[in-house]
């Protein structure tokens, strides 16, 4: 016979297995139609020999984003140039143009398996969000400068940035062109969650003249918001750290806020300081060189989370809080 000591023990095993998920929702009843378009095919094998129709083709399917490629990734002036549809001509005609999109192609001619994670997703984002607009996913050639870009209803994804850090094109470029701390990130299964979270921190991050403490609770709610989108994805994907990278950060947590207490961060509005604990990098200027870079996301992510789990509030309502000191008083980093 069991003694009543195990007994409370199982109840309490019970009670805390059958407690609710937040999180834990059911999308087979919601519908979202991903359409993706893929630029860097249309670009690199044209339907048309005339370069002029497809500089024109691809300037009138894909708008502003097109402009923002030729414009500011290639550097080749204005779309609307006469000359454009020269320029673009000798690019695409370039020889390592044309190794680069072969990698891409190579790579990613299936982009199947992204597309379903993209419609998983989205239908989580649809749950919550069930008047949002889906953007169409635009897959493109960025000349190594834009990991994922929403732009109106469009979320475009620069495929150069997702080949791998052992490609070997990706290792020929200078460090000085392309620091390594960006080339060890460069894997493809970082594309989702990438593209998830520019099209979350687009659409919902409050930036407002913030002090540190909002800037890491504002950054921290969107990573919530990625926990409830993406919740199948670790952490670590989630946020772009290695295991080891998240590892240090839960290992050193104390250390981290007692140093953001110490250096009296948290009110701070001097945007450089912020900039050290929120922008990317090798590392979180302030901490040592093991911790990996924006380690101030990651802390807000913890608040937000506490918070939640101490006040049950929902994604609607968590968004809606601008007190941040409120989120605050949750946080515990001793957890």
């Amino acid at each position: 016979m069991l003694n009543k000591e195990l007994i409370i023990v199982l109840l309490t095993i019970s009670l805390f297995s059958c407690a609710p998920k937040p999180l834990d929702i059911d999308i087979s009843s919601i519908e979202a139609e991903i359409k993706v378009e893929r630029m860097e095919q249309e670009l690199f094998q044209p339907e048309s020999d005339n370069i002029i129709e497809t500089h024109n083709y691809l300037l009138k399917k894909y708008g502003a984003l097109y402009q923002l490629f030729f414009e500011s990734m290639l550097g080749e002036g204005s779309v609307h140039d006469p000359m454009a549809s020269t320029y673009l001509a000798k690019f695409i005609g370039n020889k390592d143009m044309q190794n680069f999109y072969l990698e891409i192609d190579t790579k990613f001619n299936d982009f199947s398996a992204y597309e379903s994670e993209f419609t998983d997703a989205f239908k989580h984002y649809k749950y919550y969000f069930p008047d949002s607009t889906i953007p169409e996913i635009v897959t493109f050639y960025s000349n190594f400068n834009a990991n994922a870009f929403p732009l109106g209803s469009q979320l475009g994804i620069g495929l150069d940035m997702y080949l791998g850090a052992d490609n070997e094109i990706v290792k020929s470029i200078p460090t000085a062109s392309l620091p390594q701390f960006i080339k060890d990130k460069m894997e493809s299964k970082f594309l989702v969650a990438d593209g998830i979270k520019y099209w979350l921190f687009n659409r919902f991050f409050k930036e407002d003249n913030h002090d540190f403490l909002a800037e890491i609770i504002s950054s921290g709610k969107i990573m919530y918001l990625m926990d409830a989108i993406l919740p199948n994805k670790s952490d670590a994907i989630k946020i772009g750290y290695t295991e080891a990278e998240l590892t240090w950060c839960e290992s050193n947590e104390i250390n981290i806020w007692e140093i953001l207490i110490n250096e009296e961060l948290l009110y701070s509005k001097d945007q450089k300081k912020i900039a050290q604990f929120t922008a990317n990098g090798p590392f979180t200027k302030g901490l040592p060189e093991e911790s990996p870079a924006m380690v101030g996301l990651w802390i807000g992510w913890q608040m937000v989370r506490d918070y939640v789990e101490d006040t049950g509030a929902s994604i609607v309502d968590l968004l809606a809080e601008t007190n941040h000191r409120k989120i605050l008083k949750s946080y515990d980093p001793n957890e």
